[in-house]
């Protein structure tokens, strides 16, 4: 294990203590982070929160309550000395799988960066900590839809992170399931011709309607 201090990106105030072993923050944790939008008298699930990050993000607008759940317990210790670090107080960890999870009420807010790649579990390395965040073998985007559900109360906002090449499959699943996706931000590499991820909202059992937002452009040089 080798620990290190970080800021939360366009947060150079809030300290997070992350593990070169496992998965850390990058510019999907801060594009998903800067599209929250939380009340303050909200409820927020963190799906997979890993060491804390968007929880983190989500601390900012106060909510009433922050749950972030993970299978990974390591992680999940590394979180709690992130929200200690930083004073947040209203929070819950929980060592969870989220193909069975459901919490003691339904939240207003979920937040989910998933993992996205389909691998096969022989392909996934030696490095277990990465293979969960990075790979969906054990968690498909079908189940990640119906932990989404399970959790989330009717009319509420679930902001999500996910491969723009596999944009149809979810736009299929999510109807499936009544979450109607209600704003998309596509997320390019300055140096790449195409869309690596989108943004997307989505508000469970909304009407349809759909806005596109101006992409993120961004730039790893600056």
């Amino acid at each position: 294990m080798s620990i290190r201090v970080d800021f939360l990106p366009k947060h150079e105030d809030i300290k997070i203590y992350q593990d070169d072993e496992m998965f850390c923050i990058n510019t999907d944790t801060m594009v998903l982070g800067e599209f929250l939008e939380v009340y303050r008298n909200d409820v927020v699930l963190d799906i997979g929160t890993n060491t804390g990050a968007l929880m983190l993000y989500a601390s900012l607008f106060n909510p009433r309550r922050l749950v972030g759940i993970d299978i990974n317990q390591k992680a999940l210790e590394l979180a709690k000395k992130n929200m200690e670090e930083n004073n947040v107080k209203n929070y819950e960890l929980i060592h969870a799988d989220g193909n069975t999870f459901r919490l003691d009420e339904e939240v207003d807010v979920v937040i989910f960066n998933p993992p996205y790649f389909k691998t096969p579990s022989k392909d996934l390395g030696n490095n277990e900590f990465l293979a969960l965040a990075k790979h969906e073998d054990n968690f498909s985007l079908e189940s990640m839809a119906n932990c989404i559900n399970r959790n989330l109360r009717n009319n509420g906002t679930l902001y999500f992170l996910f491969q723009t090449s596999r944009l149809n499959e979810v736009i299929k699943v999510f109807n499936n399931k009544k979450l109607i996706i209600k704003k998309l931000k596509f997320v390019y590499d300055v140096n790449k011709e195409y869309s690596n991820v989108v943004l997307i909202k989505a508000v469970k059992g909304a009407k349809e309607g759909l806005i596109v937002e101006k992409p993120i452009i961004i730039d790893r040089k600056k």
